[in-house]
Parts: structure tokens; sequence; C-alpha cells
């Protein structure tokens, strides 16, 4: 196969990415706030679980949406950044649940041993995708090598190995007679 035409090749630095990426995170940031100033007063716990649970969804979003971009930096490092905010939001609201006088004790620390659960869950399926990823890589590389080989022609294909060409062998290795002893 030959090398791609520039026109398919993904171009790196497109500003319609950036550009998309900054409006998801204005909509979101609309989103949390949203969330936050729809409980009544004094009910922030709740708003926060659910800012949390919202930035989790959101990052799966993002890592889905990694699929659809030829270049998906941007929504990886959205995905990333969605990830760490929902689990940060997530265990901060679970621990002080209780200074809330929402939670008891008993069911924070259950609620942080279940948060904790999920995320290394996560990260564990995440070491998983990123090996994954290294094997395809590097079974890659000696795949694009033989792309990049010209390919040979049928004609001379069959040529070289037809029947009817004897095969070349190389001739013997002259000696040189021992030398004479004076």
């Amino acid at each position: 196969m030959a090398t791609m035409p520039t026109a398919v090749r993904p171009q790196p630095g497109g500003w319609a990415a950036w550009i998309l990426a900054a409006l998801f995170l204005v909509i979101a940031a609309l989103v949390f706030g949203a969330l936050y100033f729809a409980y009544p007063a004094h009910h922030e716990w709740y708003a926060l679980l659910g800012i949390g649970i919202l930035a989790l969804v959101f990052a799966l979003g993002s890592y889905l949406a990694e699929a659809a971009s030829r270049e998906p930096t941007i929504q990886r490092s959205l995905a990333w950044g969605f990830f760490g905010m929902g689990f940060a939001v997530l265990m901060f609201t679970l621990g002080l649940g209780h200074l809330y006088g929402v939670l008891s004790v008993v069911v924070s620390l259950l609620g942080l041993v279940v948060v904790i659960a999920a995320l290394a869950i996560t990260v564990g399926l995440m070491m998983w995708r990123v090996r994954a990823v290294a094997r395809t890589a590097s079974r890659e590389a000696p795949r694009q090598a033989w792309r990049n080989e010209p390919s040979p022609s049928a004609l001379s294909y069959s040529a070289a190995n037809s029947p009817s060409v004897p095969a070349v062998t190389p001739p013997p290795p002259t000696q040189n007679p021992p030398p004479r002893s004076p």
C-alpha cells in the first residue's frame, strides 16, 4: 500500500477541536453551576454528589468521543480532567458527609470504600488499555515498514520463481596450494 494522501492524513493543531473543547468546558461549567444552585440552601452536599457523578459521566463521554476523532488528544485530556474531578469531588463529598449531617460516619466510610473500589477498577482498566495500545503500536511498526516497501510486480515474481530457471549455486571456494618448504 502507498502512503495516505495529504488530504486524508490527520492534521495536528486544528482550531476546530480547541473551540469545541472550550465550548464543552463552558457548557459543563454552566451545567455544574446550575446543578449546584438548583438545590435549596444548606443542601450543597447533594449538589456536590450530583456534580461528581455528572463529571464521571462527562469523562465517559469524552473517552467515547476519542473514537470519533482522528487526533484524540483534546478528548483524552478532557476525559482525564473530568475523571480526576469526578472522583475527587465524590471522595471529598462522601468523606465530609457526616460533617453536613447527611450521613453517619459508618455510611460515609462505606461510601468511600465503594468509590475507592470503583477508582481502583477504573485505573486497572486504564492500565490494561494503555498496555493494549502499546502492544498494538509495537505490532504496527513492522506492518508499516512492510507497507512502505515497494511491491514487486507479478511478472518479476513469477520469472524469478519459475521452474524453468535453474538454481544458481555459488562456485566452490578456491583453495590455495600448500606452501613449499625451502
